[in-house]
C-alpha cells in the first residue's frame, strides 16, 4: 500500500506541475537551439528565441492569468464607436482597392489590420448569452475582403497547382465526366473537389476562376464558424470568436483557401466539421453520421491532407487515453476507437487501389521511401535544409518574414502550457488538443529533417493551425486579462491583433502584386490581361516550341485549344548565361521581367531555381539580325529565328 501511495503522490506532483516542467524544458530547448547557431551555425535561432521567450513569459505571469472575463459594457460609448468605425473603415478599404488595378497600396493593408484590431476589441465585450452573429459577420466580411483582394487583383488564377486542378474542373464542366487517368493523373481517383467546382460553375453560369472562389473559397471562410463553436464549447464565446478571427488572418490558411486552391483546401472544411462532431459531445446517430460522411468525402478528396487529419484524430484519442491514466477521467467511448479503425481501414484500402503510375499504388509511393529511410538513414537531408539558406535581405524584412510564421506558434506555446496547468489540464478536451499541437508540430518539423520530402509537411500547417488558433486565442485573452482597466485591455488586444494581422497579410506568399517584404525574391504568378492575351494570340498562330520565363508558362492555361502544351518550355540558367537558344523556338519576353524577379531553372541541380530579373543583356540579345520580332503588344515581345517561318 505504501508503494502505491508513493506512486500516487508522484503522479499528483507530476500532473500538478506539468506546465512548470514543460516550460522549463521549453526554455532549455530554446536556449539549446540558439546556442547551436553559435556552435554549428544552425540558422534557426529565431525559432529558438520564440520558444525561449514564450516559455519565459508564461512562467513569469502564470499565477496572474484570470479566466475569461468580459468587459461590462454599461454605458460604454467605445463599444458603439467600434461597431460604427468597422463599417466606415471597411467601406474606405473597398474604395482604395477599387481605385487601383494590379496593385494594392500600403494604406489598404494598414486599414485591413485596423479592421482586425476593431473586431478583436469588440470581442472583449462579449459575454455568455450575447448574440455573436454581428461579430461573426464582421469576421466573414474582413476575410472576404482580404481573399477577394488577392484573388481578383489580376484576371488570372494564382498559384501553381491551382492551374492543374482548374484544368480538370474545366473539363468536367465541358464534358460532364471526370477526365481519364491520362489527363487527371492520380486525381482520377480523388475527383470530389473538381466536381464541386464544376457543379458551382454550372449552377451559377460561372467561369472556372469564379467557380473556385464561390465553392472552395467561400467554404473556407464560412466553415470557420465551426471553429467558433468548438472554441465556445472549450472555453466560451470570446475564445471561439477570437480563434475564428485568427484562422481567417493566418497566412497558411489564406494560401490554402485562396492563393493556391487545391483539393487539400476542401479537406480543411471537412476537417473542421469532423472536429466539431468530435468535440460537440452530443453522441448519437447525427454525430456518428456526420463523422462517417465527412471522413468518406475526405478520403475521396485528397491523399496527404487526409493523412494529416488521420494523425490528428489518433493524437486526440491518444490524448484522451493519457488523460484517463494521469487524471483518472472517464474513459473515452469505444466509438472513438472504432472510428479510428474505420478511418485507417478506409484510408489504407483506398490508397492500395489508387495508382500514381501504371504499376505504383499511392500506398507504395508513400511508404517505400519511409521504409528505406528507416532501414538505411537518409541521404537527402542537405546542409541547406538543416542549416537554413542564407539570404541577403535587410534585417527588417527578415524580422517581418520570420515573425509571420512564428507569431501563431509563439502564442500557441503559451496556450499549450496554460492548458497543461493544474487548472485547465483536468478538462479532457483541452488536454488532448494541447497534446495534438505538440505531436503534429513535432512531426511537421521532424519529418523533413529525416530527409523525407514525400510527406509534403509544408502542406500540414493550415490543418495544424485549426488547433493552434484555439490555444493561441485562449492565451491572448489570458495576456489581456493581466491589464486591470477597460481601456488598457482594449488597447492591448487592438495592438496585438493589428501587429499580428500586418505580418500575416503582407507576406510574399499572399501578396505578389505589392510585396512589402522580400521584393527581390517574390515571383509574381498572377498575370495582366495584356500578358494573357499574348499567349492566346500566339498559340493560335504558332504550333511549334515556345520558350518563356517561369512562371509565365502558367499562362498556357489560357492557350488556344489547339496548341499542345508539351511544346512549351522555360528558360534555364545555361541559356541565360550563354545567350544562345538551340533549336527552333519562338521566344516570349515580358518587359516586366527586366525589373521583377522570375524563376530560372538550374538544369545541373534538381529542384533548384534561381530567383532574379532577366539580365538586360540576355533580353537585348534577341534584338539581333538572326531574330525577327513577330509580336509586340507593349508588354510582351515574341521573336523567331529568321530561318523559321511562323506556321
Amino acid at each position: 500500500m505504501g508503494h502505491m501511495e508513493i506512486v500516487k503522490k508522484c503522479k499528483e506532483t507530476f500532473t500538478g506541475n506539468l506546465d512548470m516542467i514543460l516550460s522549463f524544458m521549453g526554455f532549455s530547448l530554446g536556449l539549446f537551439i540558439v546556442s547551436l547557431y553559435y556552435l554549428i551555425n544552425l540558422n534557426q535561432q529565431d525559432i529558438g528565441l520564440a520558444v525561449l521567450f514564450a516559455c519565459l513569459i508564461y512562467y513569469v505571469f502564470r499565477k496572474k492569468f484570470k479566466n475569461e472575463a468580459p468587459i461590462s459594457p454599461g454605458k460604454d460609448e467605445l463599444k458603439s464607436a467600434l461597431n460604427l468605425s468597422f463599417y466606415f473603415v471597411f467601406l474606405i478599404s473597398i474604395l482604395i482597392y477599387s481605385m487601383h488595378l494590379y496593385y494594392r497600396p500600403l494604406s489598404y493593408f494598414i486599414l485591413l489590420c485596423v479592421l482586425a484590431g476593431i473586431i478583436a476589441s469588440e470581442i472583449l465585450y462579449v459575454k455568455k448569452g450575447d448574440r455573436v452573429a454581428p461579430i461573426l459577420l464582421q469576421i466573414f466580411l474582413l476575410s472576404i475582403l482580404i481573399r477577394s483582394g488577392i484573388y481578383y487583383n489580376f484576371p488570372s488564377l494564382m498559384g501553381y497547382d491551382a492551374y492543374a486542378h482548374a484544368g480538370i474542373a474545366k473539363l468536367i464542366t465541358e464534358t460532364g465526366t471526370v477526365p481519364p487517368i491520362e489527363i487527371s493523373s492520380k486525381y482520377f481517383y480523388y475527383p470530389l473537389a473538381h466536381i464541386f467546382v464544376s457543379m458551382t460553375q454550372l449552377m451559377g453560369g460561372l467561369d472556372v476562376k469564379d467557380g473556385f472562389f464561390y465553392s472552395i473559397g467561400f467554404a473556407n471562410i464560412f466553415i470557420t464558424a465551426g471553429i467558433y463553436l468548438i472554441g465556445k464549447k472549450l472555453e466560451g464565446p470570446q475564445m471561439g470568436l477570437l480563434a475564428a478571427l485568427l484562422i481567417n488572418l493566418n497566412n497558411h490558411n489564406i494560401v490554402t483557401g485562396i492563393t493556391n486552391i487545391t483539393p487539400g483546401s476542401l479537406v480543411l472544411c471537412y476537417f473542421i466539421i469532423i472536429l466539431y462532431a468530435v468535440f460537440s459531445e452530443k453522441p448519437g446517430l447525427v454525430q456518428a453520421g456526420l463523422l462517417l460522411l465527412a471522413t468518406i468525402l475526405m478520403v475521396l478528396t485528397h491523399q496527404l491532407t487526409t493523412f494529416v487529419v488521420f494523425l490528428a484524430m489518433i493524437s486526440i484519442l491518444a490524448g484522451k487515453y493519457l488523460h484517463n491514466l494521469l487524471y483518472g477521467s472517464l474513459p473515452t467511448a469505444s466509438g472513438s476507437f472504432n472510428y479510428i479503425l474505420f478511418f485507417v481501414i478506409s484510408l489504407q484500402t483506398y490508397w492500395m487501389f489508387t495508382y500514381v503510375t501504371r504499376d505504383t499504388s499511392f500506398f507504395e509511393m508513400i511508404f517505400k521511401p519511409l521504409v528505406e529511410v528507416l532501414q538505411s538513414g537518409s541521404s537527402y537531408s542537405s546542409d541547406e535544409l538543416i542549416v537554413g539558406s542564407a539570404t541577403s535581405q535587410s534585417s527588417m524584412e527578415v524580422l517581418i518574414l520570420h515573425i509571420s510564421y512564428l507569431a501563431l506558434p509563439f502564442f500557441a506555446i503559451g496556450g499549450v502550457l496554460t492548458w497543461f496547468s493544474r487548472r485547465d489540464a483536468e478538462k479532457i478536451n483541452k488536454f488532448s488538443i494541447a497534446l495534438v499541437v505538440a505531436i503534429l508540430y513535432g512531426l511537421a518539423y521532424g519529418i523533413p529533417l529525416l530527409g523525407m520530402r514525400n510527406f509534403l509537411t509544408s502542406r500540414w500547417f493550415p490543418l495544424i493551425a485549426v488547433f493552434l488558433v484555439l490555444v493561441s486565442a485562449s492565451y491572448m485573452l489570458k495576456l489581456v486579462s493581466l491589464f486591470s482597466s477597460r481601456k488598457a485591455k482594449v488597447s492591448a488586444v487592438f495592438a496585438i491583433m493589428l501587429l499580428f494581422s500586418f505580418v500575416m497579410i503582407t507576406t510574399p506568399g499572399i501578396n505578389k502584386d505589392n510585396p512589402l517584404v522580400g521584393k527581390d525574391t517574390t515571383v509574381r504568378n498572377q498575370f495582366k490581361n495584356i500578358e494573357i492575351q499574348a499567349v492566346k494570340t500566339l498559340t493560335g498562330m504558332y504550333s511549334g516550341g515556345i520558350l518563356m520565363d517561369s512562371p509565365y508558362d502558367s499562362c498556357l492555361f489560357y492557350r488556344d485549344p489547339g496548341y499542345d502544351v508539351n511544346n512549351a518550355t522555360y528558360f534555364d540558367t545555361e541559356q541565360i548565361e550563354s545567350k544562345e537558344i538551340s533549336g527552333d523556338h519562338m521566344i516570349l519576353l515580358r518587359r516586366s521581367s527586366l525589373g521583377e524577379p522570375v524563376s530560372i531553372n538550374d538544369p545541373e541541380r534538381y529542384g533548384v531555381n534561381i530567383i532574379r530579373p532577366l539580365p538586360a543583356e540576355f533580353f537585348n540579345s534577341f534584338d539581333a539580325p538572326e531574330y525577327e520580332l513577330v509580336y509586340d503588344n507593349a508588354e510582351v515581345l515574341a521573336y523567331l529565328k529568321k530561318s523559321k517561318e511562323a506556321n
